[in-house]
């Protein structure tokens, strides 16, 4: 995978900057946002890998940001942090996984480079819509070597 861009997502300041500043110097490319509102936006206007969400935000929380960012684009590993037990224990569907805010850092760092690694591995299957231009292609060449000898003739 050659860059990892994650949005970040956290009513509180400090979180923002502890998410810019630990990420950042963990090779990631990280966009803060303060609310899902700001969050949206930022998912429309720039090109994310994964979405780190805290889970209560005024306005929209956590899950229903990653409810919606999945309407967009299923494929999304998105991460949500609480400081509230039971979604670490029973994870909404919309995310894929959820950890305790003052996790430890090594524990935050591998479980968003899982979810990107995970993410990859399911992008590389076969996926039939990938080969519709090859198709195209072999279609058209078929096509080309039954008639062109015709016209020659």
């Amino acid at each position: 995978m050659s860059s990892k861009r994650l949005l970040c997502v956290d009513d509180d300041r400090d979180f923002r900057q502890f998410y810019k500043n630990l990420l950042g110097s963990h090779g990631f490319e990280v966009t803060v946002a303060s609310s899902g509102a700001q969050a949206l936006k930022l998912f429309l206007s720039k090109k994310v890998d994964a979405v780190v969400t805290d889970l209560e935000m005024p306005g929209m929380t956590g899950v229903e940001l990653a409810s919606r960012l999945k309407k967009l684009r299923p494929e999304l590993p998105v991460l949500l942090v609480s400081g509230a037990k039971s979604f670490q224990e029973s994870k909404p569907d919309s995310v894929d996984a959820a950890l305790a805010k003052g996790t430890a850092t090594i524990t935050l760092l591998d479980q968003i480079e899982n979810l990107l690694a995970k993410a990859h591995a399911q992008s590389l299957r076969l996926n039939p819509r990938r080969f519709a231009p090859l198709g195209s292609v072999l279609a058209s060449i078929a096509l080309a070597a039954y008639t062109v000898p015709k016209i020659l003739k």
